[in-house]
């Protein structure tokens, strides 16, 4: 029986890593994903000035 609930206890200490690791994971993974919307919403809006400024350019 005693046996039994250390392995119960093992299991729940198992159980408290691996969350534990989810939620770090879970945390970079937000600023990954962060960082690249940032980068992408950034060149889009290089393109978009580049492309206005192409376009009033040779309407001038």
């Amino acid at each position: 029986m005693q046996q039994q609930e250390k392995e119960i206890q093992e299991l729940k200490e198992r159980l408290v890593n691996v969350e534990e690791k989810l939620q770090r994971k879970s945390n970079s993974s937000n600023a990954l994903k962060f960082v690249l919307w940032f980068v992408l919403i950034f060149v889009v809006l290089l393109i978009a000035i580049g492309v206005f400024q192409f376009i009033s350019s040779s309407s001038s």
